[in-house]
């Protein structure tokens, strides 16, 4: 799982890039900082290069969802707001499923970079309802 924090923070480099440089080319398969996005995941996590190309050339730019981001429920909820939507029921039962599962992860995770694993489940579960949502 610890890669998998690496590679999920070089998938959203990647995509902080892709965004603001909305492709030159005519597909971000064709981006310059797509290949060498591509050529460092191959190189140094062994991903495949044509998956990867494969998934550039799908990629398209959506006004609506960077339209969404640039309104983030953050200015409008309060605390208040946000408990009746992150602390029911099934979320905390997940999360505890969550941690159990992947306990030995975690705690190395809180070793290697100072993050407890409450507070990485806690992330987690609030950006993908535990996997739920890719």
């Amino acid at each position: 799982m610890l890669r998998g924090f690496r590679v999920v923070n070089m998938w959203l480099r990647m995509v902080v890039v892709l965004v603001i440089a909305a492709p030159a080319a005519a597909s971000y398969q064709d981006h310059p900082e797509a290949q060498r996005f591509i050529d460092e995941m191959v190189s140094e996590h062994g991903f495949s290069a044509a998956d990867l190309q494969r998934i550039f050339a799908q990629a398209e730019k959506k006004e609506s969802i960077l339209e969404a981001i640039a309104r983030p429920a953050e200015k409008r909820l309060e605390w208040k707001g946000y408990r009746k939507i992150f602390l029911t029921g099934d979320r905390i039962k997940k999360g505890r499923e969550f941690v159990r599962e992947h306990q030995a992860t975690l705690a190395r995770a809180e070793i290697e970079l100072g993050v407890p694993p409450h507070i990485v489940a806690a992330i987690i579960g609030v950006e993908t309802r535990y996997g739920r949502n890719k």
